[in-house]
Order: C-alpha cells, then structure tokens, then sequence
C-alpha cells in the first residue's frame, strides 16, 4: 500500500505539522487568523469585495445554491444585529449601526474575527451558531412510510442539528490545526480536552442532555463553559456544581427544586435511579466532597478561602461530565 513521505520518515512530521501548544484566540497572528477564515469561507462570505454587483448588498460572494446564500445572509446579518442590540456601549458593529445592511454587517463580521479579542469573537461565532441551530429548530423532515415514530423522533434530533454539526465539525478540525484552546459542542465553546474524552465524555453527555427536560442543566453547564472561557473560574465552577444539583434534582424530584448534592445522591441510589452498587457509593461520596470543597473554597457561592484556576475549573468539569455519564449509562 502507498504510504505518504511523513508516514515513511517520522520525523518529517515536526517540519509537516510542527507542535504549537495550546493557544488561546488572541495569540494568533492576523495572518493565522485570516489562514482560518479561508479554511471556513464556505460557511462565511469571500472577504474581498466583488467588483461588479447588482444590488445595494450585493457586495459579497456567498458559496452554495440560492438557499445557502440566503441562510448565511441571515445568520451574518443577524449575528451582528444581536451583538450590537445586546453590548450597546461598546459597539462592536460601528459600521452597522450606522447603515444596517448586509454590506456593514460583512465588513464588521470580517474586522472583529480578525481584530478583536476573543470573547468577541467568540461570542459573535457562538450568535452564528445559534442562527444556524434556530433554521430548523421547529422543522420536520418528511415521516418515512414504514419508519417508527421512535426512528423518527431520534432522525428529526438528528436532522435539525444537521447543518450545526457540519459547521462544528470543520471549524473544530481548523481550530485543532491551530492547536487552540476551545472546543465548539451543542452547549457551546468548550476547553479543549484531549480528544479521547471529548469523543468519549463529552459529546456523548452533551447529546444525551439535549432533550428539553434537561433544559436547567445546559444552561448552568452552558454559563461554566463561557465563564471558563472568559476566564471567570469561580463562576464556572459555582454552575458546574450547579448543573450536578439540578441534574440530581430533575431525576429525584422530577424538576427542579430542592435538595443538597449529598442528600439528593443518597435519595437517587435508594430509588435505584443511579448506580449504587459499593464502588459507585464510594466513588459518588468522593465526588460530593470534591464539589463541597471546591464549592467552599474557590466558587463564588461563599467565602472564597483560595483564587480558583484553569487547572481546577478543568478538573471540576471533568469531574462533573463523567458523573453525569456515568448515571446516564445507568
């Protein structure tokens, strides 16, 4: 069998695909981040403005048939509507705000991806990625004649994060290349686990708590993962331990409501709602006392006894994540 040069000489593979480290966003290059923009183009626009156009916002060149262009008109327009509406004071999309158009809402879209700092632009790719989920949130592909209404239900989820998870896929293996620090899941930008984990943790909790019953739950994990990425530590750690109350709460009580960690673990093993076999119990007190203390010392709930750090946050939303799986598998 044919096998490439780097797969012959080893070492070539240091020249080919040299180790950067994880980075964040703005350690970038302009001229990196401009390299990533080209690698997404499909799902952006052609950054240089055409020379001949026939309407008013006619100005860029979108890929993909006529129904393509129109959803990534939309999802660009509307990103930058949203994030100026939403950060009015600082006014991100000045060019926008002055003239709102397609034309504006381009060339703003382009300067922040290239100019701002990361949680902009992050924020601004998180607002696409919503517009992108929100086309066929409410949607429904047409009912095969002999599938079952259970086949079906499981194609429509399927479906409706279908356009979603081709944007994921491909920004996640560009961000990858460029060995940056964040991860893009159904919940959002993530930090960049190594991918074992994210194949094997991560994606599959965060699409078995995609149902709307566990609606509490992604929005406390959703608020760790930002404040993670904004570097709010206590905050993330503060909803991550959140996110594993009210997930106890919705199997205990049904909702949410009532209960400590420890007493809603104890009421969950005696229903045999979760493992409660010696290793589990040992493993679920464990982990209760790891989330207590944490709670107590870094999280911004009470006193703060120590300053929490990435390497804790990292390590609680591990935790926290294989918790979750680990009574989902049951």
């Amino acid at each position: 069998m044919f096998k490439l040069w780097s797969e012959n000489k080893p070492s070539a593979k240091k020249i080919l695909k040299p180790s950067l480290g994880l980075r964040n966003w703005d350690e970038l290059s302009p001229k990196e981040k401009l390299i990533i923009w080209q690698h997404l183009e499909w799902y952006f626009f052609d950054k240089d403005e055409k020379t001949y156009h026939r309407e008013e916002d006619d100005f860029f060149d979108f890929e993909g048939d006529l129904s393509d262009q129109k959803a990534k008109k939309d999802r660009i327009f509307f990103s930058i509507y949203s994030l100026n509406s939403k950060y009015k004071v600082q006014n991100y999309a000045a060019s926008f705000l002055e003239n709102m158009g397609l034309t504006t809402a381009c060339k703003d879209f382009f300067y922040i991806f290239i100019n701002q700092n990361e949680n902009v632009v992050y924020e601004l790719l998180s607002m696409y990625c919503k517009f992108i989920l929100k086309e066929r949130a409410d949607e429904n592909p047409y009912h095969e004649e002999n599938e079952t209404d259970q086949e079906y239900e499981k194609r429509t989820k399927k479906w409706r994060l279908e356009d979603f998870d081709k944007f994921a896929k491909n920004l996640n293996e560009v961000f990858e290349q460029f060995e940056i620090n964040v991860f893009l899941t159904h919940n959002g930008f993530i930090p960049k686990q190594d991918k074992k984990i994210i194949d094997d943790i991560y994606t599959p909790v965060l699409i078995s708590l995609s149902d709307n019953r566990w609606r509490k739950v992604n929005e406390h994990l959703s608020e760790a993962f930002d404040g993670y990425q904004k570097k709010q530590y206590s905050s993330s750690i503060t909803n991550t331990i959140s996110a594993i109350q009210a997930f106890l709460q919705i199997i205990v009580n049904g909702k949410i409501g009532k209960g400590k960690i420890s007493e809603l673990i104890q009421q969950a093993q005696k229903k045999d709602l979760i493992p409660n076999d010696v290793f589990s119990i040992q493993i679920f007190n464990n982990v209760e006392s790891i989330f207590a203390r944490e709670r107590q010392s870094k999280s911004g709930v009470h006193p703060r006894l120590e300053i929490a750090d990435e390497k804790t946050v990292r390590l609680i939303l591990n935790l926290a994540m294989v918790f979750i799986q680990h009574c989902i598998q049951s």
